[in-house]
């Protein structure tokens, strides 16, 4: 009679097989997480912008106009403002929705400019007098936001009363 041993556990290949298999399936989830990332963000900025557009329409109903920035110096005594710096539209208080949302990343312009613009991870506001800027018929606010998936400027132009 032949004694035969069992054999107990997994041979070295079978190990470094599943391994294998597990890496190559970590990799694909990972790199398909990344892109779910940014457009959960972008889906938030665009939601983001949809809500500061009714705050600032619901200011300008009680106040005639919207406020006019100066935290970087532009035209006509205006300015950009920029979610990154302080004070991000203070303005708009508690009885408009506020404060403001800001940029899940909300990163500052690191270009030097301070023009919220040209660069950086923020959100950025701006209120044009009539006979100036993209809409010189009427006095307009521009918005936006950089999209990290279209890698552009995504600018919200709103028609106003007045920049005060």
């Amino acid at each position: 009679m032949r004694y035969t041993a069992q054999r107990h556990g997994f041979t070295i290949v079978e190990l470094l097989i599943v391994i294998v298999v597990i890496a190559v399936l970590a990799s694909i989830s990972i790199v398909a997480f990344n892109g779910v990332q940014q457009r959960s963000r972008d889906a938030r900025r665009a939601q983001d912008m949809t809500l500061i557009k009714k705050a600032l329409l619901l200011y300008q109903a009680d106040n005639g106009g919207v406020q006019r920035t100066t935290t970087y110096a532009g035209n006509d005594g205006g300015g950009w403002d920029s979610s990154a710096t302080a004070p991000w539209m203070s303005f708009l208080t508690a009885q408009y929705g506020g404060p403001a949302p800001v940029d899940p990343i909300n990163a500052p312009n690191t270009e030097g400019t301070g023009d919220p613009t040209l660069g950086g991870q923020s959100y950025y506001y701006y209120c044009y007098n009539a006979g100036s800027g993209p809409n010189p018929a009427t006095a307009n606010v521009r918005m936006g936001y950089w999209s990290e998936q279209t890698k552009t400027r995504v600018n919200v132009y709103i028609p106003v009363d007045a920049c005060l």
